[in-house]
């Protein structure tokens, strides 16, 4: 994906600033937000998590903790 590009723009909103990339970084970095744009590009750059990572304490999660809230 081409960051930035107004002929495709993939923002899911109804905006009126959609599909004008000019306007879209201005409104959004003036609120010190992101544009979609951006968030997709970094979502793309992330590397997958792993369980490891997802428990940053070490702490170990043991199924079997969770049994009596199965039912």
């Amino acid at each position: 994906m081409q960051l930035y590009d107004g002929k495709n723009c993939p923002c899911p909103s109804d905006c009126t600033r959609r599909g004008n990339c000019k306007e879209c970084i201005k409104f959004h970095h003036g609120r010190n937000q992101q544009t979609y744009c951006e968030f997709l590009q970094h979502k793309e750059e992330q590397t997958p998590q792993t369980p490891e990572d997802a428990i940053p304490e070490g702490k170990e999660i043991r199924l079997l903790d969770y049994a009596p809230c199965a039912g």
